[in-house]
């Protein structure tokens, strides 16, 4: 059979234009455990996997959430693993693509937190662990409870570090965990500032403009 050119650009097309199984349940899902309106603004696809960035808007507070997540209030289904957890695994199973999830942004009265895949199904799998490293860290990344978080990036790459500290070791490893590096604008701050989780206390250095 001769190669016909059409037919190869329009099954490729059709690989990167694919439909997501499932979405509609997933977001419906998401929305009904956090309490918000969970949106899919972005989606990058490749032959086997399709990776999803996801915006989370809730009508909270940072701390009210907070509060309520400590409850089982508020990201709770009565189970080990966390809905969004849960969630994705059934979308997962429902495709025959790996599925996964590169960005998580919530969107909430006072603050937003982006939180970037560090490896596979790594946002997923330790959603709850950031929310309680946040909650045990705040007194810390608020000075005191004198400043407030605007924005919080959970983690920062090597590649938004210019200079930190003169240790340039730290700047050829990329991130572990989420309990290593965040960056962090406080509403008295022109510029972002790395907080350092594994110490409780802000060090210095350059950050690239984080929202880019």
């Amino acid at each position: 059979m001769p190669f016909n050119y059409e037919n190869f650009i329009n099954n490729s097309k059709s690989e990167y234009t694919k439909e997501i199984i499932g979405i509609d349940d997933f977001l419906k899902s998401l929305d009904f455990h956090y309490f918000s309106d969970v949106k899919l603004n972005n989606k990058h696809i490749t032959f086997n996997s399709i990776s999803l960035v996801l915006e989370i808007s809730c009508n909270l507070d940072l701390l009210e959430l907070l509060a309520h997540f400590n409850t089982d209030r508020w990201g709770y289904n009565g189970k080990e693993k966390s809905p969004l957890e849960q969630a994705l695994e059934i979308l997962d199973l429902q495709n025959k693509y790996h599925i996964d999830i590169e960005e998580l942004t919530f969107f909430l009265n006072d603050t937003s937190v982006v939180i970037k895949r560090i490896y596979d199904r790594s946002i997923a799998t330790q959603l709850n662990d950031i929310l309680k490293q946040i909650a045990f860290n705040y007194v810390f990344l608020t000075r005191g409870l004198t400043q407030k978080p605007y924005e919080i990036f959970v983690p920062i790459f090597e590649d938004t570090i210019q200079h930190m500290d003169g240790n340039e070791e730290e700047l050829n490893i990329a991130p572990k965990s989420y309990s290593e590096f965040w960056g962090i604008y406080l509403d008295k701050d022109d510029e972002a500032s790395i907080y350092d989780v594994n110490k409780n206390t802000y060090v210095s250095g350059d950050l690239e403009f984080l929202s880019e």
